[in-house]
């Protein structure tokens, strides 16, 4: 169970490169801050899913570099997208992660709370992407779950 928490972790710190290549690129204020929000989706995250996997007696790497590398080598391929057919394949391309992390916090016998949090994550993503795709604010769905998981000040 807690080899995928760490996957799902190296996947937040993928994300957060991913997304922030985005966000550092973006001329459209109102785009800007849709690839903000996402950025604070990923690391909310992360955060969350490394505070837990340092408390566990296994040891795990965290390739900070590898995987933000990887994450803005990914996105690169993507920058020359028009904006509609950008959030199309972003979300064809979250669709399998969502699914399988939701699959996880079905079959998950312990960690329940963890393994929410990581579908939750991704069903927020993905119901941005499909909410930016009619022309709705995807924000909204991100927000929605920073709120939820966010820690009072």
């Amino acid at each position: 169970m807690n080899q995928r928490i760490h996957q799902a972790y190296l996947g937040e710190l993928y994300g957060i490169a991913f997304f922030t290549l985005f966000q550092n690129v973006e001329q459209n204020p109102q785009r800007q801050l849709l690839w903000n929000k996402l950025v604070e989706v990923e690391t909310l995250t992360a955060e969350l899913l490394l505070s837990y996997l340092l408390k566990q007696s296994e040891r795990f790497s965290y390739p900070v570099d590898k995987m933000t590398q990887k994450g803005h080598e990914d996105a690169q391929k993507w920058l020359g997208l028009e904006w509609t057919e950008l959030l199309q394949t972003l979300k064809t391309w979250v669709e399998p992660f969502e699914a399988e992390y939701r699959q996880w916090a079905k079959d998950c016998t312990e960690n329940q709370e963890v393994f929410d949090l990581i579908a939750a994550h991704e069903t927020a993503i993905l119901q941005c992407f499909e909410a930016e795709i009619i022309q709705k604010n995807g924000q909204v769905k991100l927000d929605h779950f920073i709120q939820q998981h966010s820690k009072p000040a």
